[in-house]
């Protein structure tokens, strides 16, 4: 069997095995090439920034309408995070 150019062969950074440059999933080890933040990453970052901004305005003033609205404001700025985070390609395992 003849070996593919070197160009074209790649490691998997989880099993280590050869895999071709533009595999998005391991034969081998069934690990896959992901782009950007996972439906979890992005609802746990937003949840915790939620709840962080939340507690903090309620330590300041008691509830009132600020309270709201530091909470949306901890929703969106844990889902930037995460997109910040998790923005770039990543190889996850099973």
């Amino acid at each position: 069997m003849m070996e593919p150019a070197s160009s074209a062969v790649t490691i998997c950074p989880v099993c280590r095995e050869k895999i071709r440059s533009t595999a998005e999933r391991c034969p081998n080890c069934g690990a896959e090439r992901h782009f950007g933040p996972r439906l979890i990453e992005s609802g746990i970052c937003a949840f915790a920034g939620m709840v962080i901004l939340a507690a903090i305005s309620r330590l300041l003033i008691p509830m009132s309408l600020w309270t709201i609205v530091f909470a949306v404001t901890g929703l969106c700025a844990g889902f930037l995070f995460s997109h910040n985070r998790f923005g770039g390609d990543r190889w996850l395992g099973q």
